[in-house]
């Protein structure tokens, strides 16, 4: 059941939060074995937090919809008292000394936390598998990935061993195990919702969202948790608004009006022709079902990567620069290179890509003065298996760029493979408009019967969720490198980096590399952004300057 159908029920007295509570840790219990989902159960707090909830609501105290909800919380988000790994053995043993914001307002609403959920270590990648607790699976094939970094809220969801989660999105980690799983997920508008007390990748990208299994249960989510935070100074005091009455409202009023732009550019022809031809589908359904659909270009798409890691190298290097320098060998080894390579972006790059930023913000509003709504695939491809899931490119191929603008972007199933695996729908809408998505996605839904679809995995054999191993990778030179040996390996002193002398020809050859990736900024007409502006998202009805 939704947290819709739930929450109605409890109302009606024909279930309690006692009793579903129970429910869901009985199937956390039975089947997590097989999905991985969970790092850590909370039983007795949610045994708590279910009869404090079912008292009140019998005493006519009602906290909202999420009052007596079993929920799940991706495991970088802080409860005080209760472990918080991020995925490593970095914080294997932590406890974490406060609460997040987003758990706060959750435990307001009344909703039940079962516990945290697995994740990429440090949410850095989007297959879900570099996690220091092994792999979380996909409920459609367990043998599969659920996709990154929030994959154990994607499987716990999907997998009906939670009936709503929290996860963050950084270059794509609700929207990605969303369309891989089969779920809906939503990023909001960046400074929507308050990522204190949850452990970032990069703070000018980072957004919490919620994982849901209806487009309801999103926007009853994100009403819980939206909202400004003086803990956070990215939160923006703009008012969060009824979604849930929005979007019944907007069911009522259907899709005349609304103008859907698809891009012309990047988007299409797909990576993948049945998932492409799914996405199409959706689509011409849309337009069946009022909608004005047109082509638009988003010239800034082919970007997304470089401004990523030019934006956000600095930051998520200098945050774990003392654990690298202090504990390198206990990252996860892809997450130790990455860390580290964040550390050499020149400072220059950095504002460069600070200033790509202002100029997407700028092109992004031209799309919107067109269009209500951007409509593409969110991921190109399905879930690859667990053992086979080395190239990320494909699955951040629908998600990064947008990241890179702040705007809230929604991922409904859209539906599924002749091998029975589940595709996305993305939609990506104006700043602080989440009601449109909302609107959209939901009249979307209640045309299609794919939300409603379960996977049946119960019955599957527990499949290998053991870290993938470690071995160093050799690193080929590049023909003209772009920076020597010695410089590579005096930078890494001056940082405190621990690189033997065996390691830094490979360090050398990936900084070479990322320094040619970085220089695809260099194509970009920047030259009338304001030198060392930074990204600002705009308020409601302003135009970006």
């Amino acid at each position: 059941m939704t947290v819709a159908e739930l929450s109605a029920r409890f109302r009606k007295k024909e279930l309690s939060p006692v009793e579903v509570t129970e429910a869901y840790l009985a199937r956390i219990e039975a089947h997590d074995d097989k999905l991985n989902a969970f790092l850590t159960v909370t039983k007795e707090a949610a045994r708590r937090a279910a009869k404090q909830a079912e008292k009140e609501l019998r005493q006519g105290k009602d906290r909202g919809p999420f009052h007596g909800i079993p929920v799940a919380l991706k495991d970088l988000i802080e409860i005080e008292g209760v472990p918080m790994t991020a995925g490593s053995s970095i914080l294997e043993h932590n406890v974490s000394k406060v609460t997040a914001t987003v758990a706060e307002k959750l435990q307001e609403a009344g909703a039940v936390i079962l516990g945290k959920t697995n994740l990429q270590e440090f949410a850095r990648g989007p297959t879900g598998v570099d996690s220091h607790f092994g792999a979380a699976s996909n409920p459609w094939d367990v043998t599969r990935i659920a996709g990154g970094s929030s994959s154990g809220s994607g499987a716990a969801v999907a997998g009906s061993i939670a009936a709503a989660g929290l996860g963050s999105d950084t270059g794509g980690s609700v929207r990605i195990p969303a369309a891989l799983c089969g779920i809906v997920g939503i990023r909001p508008t960046y400074g929507r919702v308050s990522r204190y007390g949850a452990v970032p990748l990069g703070r000018s990208y980072d957004a919490l969202g919620p994982m849901t299994r209806s487009v309801e249960d999103a926007a009853l989510m994100l009403a819980a948790i939206a909202g400004h935070d003086p803990r956070d100074p990215s939160t923006r005091n703009v008012p969060a608004g009824d979604y849930a009455d929005s979007l019944r409202q907007g069911r009522n009023e259907g899709l005349k009006g609304i103008c859907l732009g698809v891009p012309g550019n990047h988007f299409f022809p797909g990576l993948d022709a049945e998932a492409e031809a799914l996405v199409r589908t959706a689509i011409a359904l849309l337009e069946g079902l009022g909608a004005d659909v047109r082509e638009v270009d988003i010239p800034y798409t082919e970007y997304g990567a470089a401004t990523y890691l030019a934006v956000n190298g600095p930051d998520y290097g200098l945050y774990h620069l003392p654990s690298l320098v202090a504990r390198r060998s206990e990252y996860r080894r892809l997450t130790a290179e990455s860390f580290e390579l964040g550390l050499f972006v020149p400072g220059w790059r950095h504002l460069q890509g600070q200033a790509a930023r202002r100029l997407f913000l700028r092109q992004t509003a031209e799309v919107f003065r067109q269009v209500d709504a951007v409509v593409t695939p969110t991921v190109p491809v399905t879930a690859p298996p667990i053992d086979a899931c080395d190239d990320w490119r494909a699955l951040l191929h629908g998600t990064v760029a947008f990241s890179s603008v702040g705007t809230p972007a929604l991922s409904v199933p859209c539906g599924f493979t002749k091998a029975g695996l589940p595709v996305g729908l993305q939609l990506v809408g104006k700043w602080w408009e989440e009601e449109t998505l909302f609107r959209i996605g939901a009249i979307y839904e209640a045309a299609t019967d794919w939300h409603v679809r379960r996977p049946s995995f119960e019955s599957d054999p527990v499949p290998n969720h053991a870290p993938p191993p470690q071995e160093t990778q050799v690193s080929e030179e590049t023909e003209g490198a772009t920076v020597g040996r010695k410089t590579v390996g005096e930078l890494a002193k001056v940082f405190g980096l621990p690189v033997a002398e065996d390691a830094l020809d490979a360090l050398t050859v990936r900084v070479d590399r990322m320094f040619r990736s970085l220089r695809r900024l260099d194509d970009l007409p920047l030259d009338d952004i304001e030198p060392g502006a930074y990204f600002v998202v705009p308020g409601p009805g302003e135009d970006p300057a």
